[in-house]
């Protein structure tokens, strides 16, 4: 078996797998937000191909882990696509690592595009919905989010809690 290279390694597959190990969540559902493309891409174009090559390359060294690299550049590099995947936006790269990948491109924090707000993994975790880009529905702020306690509605009583008009022991 021939071992990866920096230049095999950009591919969006290599990237969907170095994603799903950023962020936990699989290369399916990755895919499925309908941004890997333009995050493979803009990856590519903030710190170069060559630096997400390494980057890549570090990834596959550390088993998979991202807790395991030990380079400098590659743990930034994979703190901002994990940022980018959760929050839509590419950010600002530490100082001394923008200028050892000799850039051109100014260090500065952007949002990807207008759909990276709505589609940010940060609302996957915790069943959300992004404000005024994708609606949960009529009457379902009413219900508790999946997974959450029940909370009591006015009146009713709880075993252990006064009720709404009963003061407390």
């Amino acid at each position: 078996m021939t071992p990866k290279t920096s230049t095999s390694a950009r591919s969006l597959d290599d990237f969907l797998t170095a994603s799903a190990a950023l962020t936990g969540f699989d290369a399916f559902d990755l895919h499925g937000t309908g941004m890997a493309g333009l995050y493979h891409r803009t990856a590519l174009e903030q710190v170069g191909g060559p630096a997400v090559g390494r980057f890549l390359d570090a990834l596959d060294a550390a088993g998979g882990d991202p807790d395991g690299i030990t380079d400098e550049a590659a743990r930034d590099i994979a703190r901002a696509i994990a940022h980018m995947w959760y929050l839509g936006v590419w950010p600002q790269l530490a100082a001394p690592v923008h200028t050892a990948l000799g850039r051109e491109r100014a260090n500065t924090a952007f949002t990807v595009s207008p759909e990276a707000y709505a589609e940010g993994l940060v609302w996957r975790t915790f069943d959300g919905h992004p404000a005024g880009a994708k609606p949960p529905g009529f009457g379902t702020w009413a219900d508790p989010p999946p997974g959450a306690p029940a909370v009591p509605r006015a009146g009713e009583r709880t075993s252990g809690l006064p009720g709404p008009r009963e003061a407390g022991p």
